[in-house]
Order: C-alpha cells, then structure tokens, then sequence
C-alpha cells in the first residue's frame, strides 16, 4: 500500500467528525485526525501538519473561513490545501459557488462521501 493522505479535519460536531473519519479511513488510503474546538485548531493542523486540512465554517467561536486565513497566513501552514464543508450550503449550491475563478474548495456535508473523497483526491494530487 502506498503513502497515505494525512487529513486533519475540524468541525465542531463530534458524530460528524466521527462518521468522516470511518468513512475517509475506510478507503483504506487516508489518515484522519480530528479536533471539534476551533480555537484548538491551529495547534493541531501544526502539530500534525496534514495534506490537507479539511475546515468547517460555521463553528462557534473561531469559524473555519478565520481558521484558513490563518493557517494561509502561517508559512509553516502556508502550503496545506484547504477544504471547507458547510451544512449551510446545498450541494448543488456548493457546486454553483465552486465555478467562479479563485474560489476556495467547498463542499456541502449534504453531498455524498464520493464528492468528498473526489475533492481531496484533486486538492492532494502532485
């Protein structure tokens, strides 16, 4: 089996964390740490420096979209590629919003895990 892909997601729903990473791992070619506290967050990607961060945006406190500007602004965290879900959005909507030029990669939690797992696919390729 080949290396794997190191994927830290943060989400404030602990049975959504959980449900991702049984499915992710289940693939059998992805690594998945989780933390459910945005403010944590940052201590954790750095941490664990991941192939991607998967972040999502509503979350009380510090919300995802803050989160990525930061990890953005890191040079340590600067190259991760980021990943936001939003249960606020469809998956037709979150589709619509990913056509326009420098938009940041979104899916819905709506959208099934083979969107899911296509995006990171695309956003960890070489």
């Amino acid at each position: 089996m080949g290396q794997q892909t190191r994927i830290v997601i943060i989400d404030d729903d602990q049975d959504a964390c959980d449900l991702l990473k049984i499915q992710l791992e289940g693939t059998g070619r992805m690594d998945v740490t989780y933390n459910t506290n945005g403010e944590e967050a940052l201590a954790t990607i750095a941490r664990e420096l991941p192939d991607i961060a998967i972040l999502d945006i509503n979350m009380p406190g510090t919300h995802g979209v803050k989160i990525g500007s930061m990890l953005a602004a890191d040079s340590a965290t600067a190259a991760i590629p980021i990943l936001y879900l939003s249960g606020m959005v469809t998956p037709d909507e979150a589709e619509n919003m990913a056509k326009g030029e420098n938009t940041p990669s979104l899916i819905s939690k709506g959208s099934p895990i083979e969107e899911l797992i296509g995006a990171i696919d695309n956003l960890t390729a070489p």
